[in-house]
């Protein structure tokens, strides 16, 4: 029978540590809770609080990633969303985790090159447009970046990092079930053709945009395509075609002309690097008959998209390339786009007019506007290196199929990002994070297998090559151990 290492027992454990906290809150945030279910609250508060200090990463980290897709919902007020605070806190107990295990590196060439960039950040607030716009952005960069560092210094075992796919994929469905069900039974949507609408999710004065619901699908589709095409299982290949299936129709849904591009950027991706070309062609017939067969506006946004120049957008770049002319090589300063493009708006011809105030939708004139080439450049290096960062973890390794994954989902979100801003979004920022942890988890598999042979293997090696040396003879072969005792 086969036993359970401590690897595979600590995801486990930190997986019930999660629900635990739940059942925490759940208890202390009901309205008529007596003592009891004060005591009980605290108690599996302080399990919780262990199991942060124990296993920060399957933890505090999981829970994040799970959330990530309901980023917006999750306002909390003036502090931001839930995600960003379990992101604080995440960091929080990582950082404390490498510093007291002498673990803590700059070492990363990605790293290296973010920190570079967050100086050029900081930097640009001394000559922004709107300083206390540039002074509210960066502690939004600092954070999400910091959080990258730490964990690119955190070891990963290979049931950690599964489990991490495993809550990225089970966010993603969450959210497209949710989506999905949201666009068939809004009862405001009752007078719109299927044709025309889009999948918007509105809680309260809380919604989030189509096309970042749709791009933080990118990744969960990438993993759960891979999941199919190695699946062994008939089950297995089933409920991963499934929920494939499910969150290709919430993108179709959302109407993002982007998301639906992404998705063949990945297909193209996995056929040219992937092993499993055949499945996949069948796989990408099948996909295509799903997204013929469901009503959507895609289509339509697509037939519209050069008359109505991309909903704006290429307005919105003219305004952006006038106002870079002007500070090509420093910027307006970090946050200040909106300021930039409003000084410029009425220079410039605009055949689709999208008004004052519009946001850049584009990553390379974002930041050419905000930190000049300079930051460009920045930004470039930090993408090459992550995509560079896997390139030891060869066709030979058990991490080859992750790797395509987290490289087509890096390309996905490069594609995606010509049309929308998302370098601040933490979707984006989980593709990077879990990249990291790859390159983590493959360098200590590759570690431990160039371990060297202990003492008694080398010694008995050793006593073995003496004696293979001896002479045949007898005679001659006493004569050579007694001379060698002596």
């Amino acid at each position: 029978m086969a036993t359970t290492t401590t690897s595979q027992i600590e995801p486990r454990a930190a997986l019930a540590a999660i629900a635990l906290m739940g059942v925490a809150a759940f208890l202390l945030l009901v309205g008529n809770a007596g003592a009891g279910a004060l005591v009980a609250g605290a108690v599996l508060g302080t399990v919780g609080l262990y199991a942060a200090l124990r296993w920060p990463l399957d933890s505090l980290f999981g829970l994040f990633v799970l959330l990530v897709p309901f980023d917006n919902l999750l306002n909390t007020g003036s502090f931001g969303t839930l995600t960003k605070l379990l992101g604080v806190i995440a960091g929080a107990f990582l950082l404390f985790w490498v510093v007291r295990r002498r673990r803590f590196s700059l070492a990363s060439t990605p790293v290296q090159v973010l920190c570079a960039l967050v100086a050029w950040m900081l930097a640009s607030c001394l000559w922004a447009i709107d300083q206390k716009a540039a002074l509210q952005m960066v502690p939004t960069y600092a954070g999400l970046m910091l959080l990258y560092a730490v964990l690119t210094m955190v070891p990963i075992s290979r049931p950690q990092f599964r489990m991490l796919l495993f809550l990225v994929v089970v966010g993603g469905v969450c959210a497209a079930a949710y989506g999905a069900n949201l666009f068939y039974h809004d009862p405001s949507f009752a007078q719109e053709a299927l044709t025309m609408r889009r999948l918007v999710i509105q809680v309260g004065d809380y919604h989030i945009d189509p096309n970042h619901f749709s791009d933080a699908l990118l990744f969960p589709v990438a993993i759960v395509a891979m999941w199919a095409l190695r699946a062994r299982r008939f089950f297995t290949r089933v409920l991963c075609l499934a929920a494939l299936g499910l969150m290709v129709v919430a993108i179709l849904l959302s109407g993002s002309r982007e998301g639906l591009t992404a998705i063949g950027v990945i297909a193209a991706y996995y056929l040219w690097r992937s092993p499993y070309r055949i499945r996949l062609a069948a796989g990408i017939a099948v996909v295509l008959v799903v997204v013929g067969s469901v009503q959507t506006s895609v289509f339509l946004r697509f037939s519209t998209a050069l008359q109505t120049g991309g909903s704006g957008r290429t307005s919105i770049w003219a305004v952006a390339i006038e106002a870079a002319k002007h500070r090509f090589l420093q910027g307006y300063g970090i946050g200040n786009f909106t300021e930039a493009f409003d000084i410029y708006y009425l220079g410039v011809r605009q055949p689709y007019p999208y008004g004052w105030d519009g946001p850049a939708h584009n990553l390379i004139l974002h930041y050419l506007v905000e930190l000049g080439i300079v930051g460009v450049v920045l930004i470039a290096a930090f993408f090459v290196a992550q995509f560079r960062s896997l390139r030891d973890i060869d066709s030979t390794s058990e991490f080859y199929d992750y790797r395509i994954v987290l490289e087509a989902s890096l390309l996905a979100i490069l594609v995606v990002s010509m049309t929308i801003d998302l370098f601040q979004y933490k979707y984006a920022w989980v593709v990077f994070a879990m990249l990291a942890l790859l390159r983590n988890v493959a360098a200590a598999q590759q570690s431990a297998a160039m371990r060297p042979a202990k003492s008694a293997i080398i010694s008995d090696l050793s006593a073995r090559f003496k004696t293979s040396s001896l002479p045949l003879l007898p005679s001659s072969r006493s004569a050579v151990l007694s001379s060698n005792e002596s």
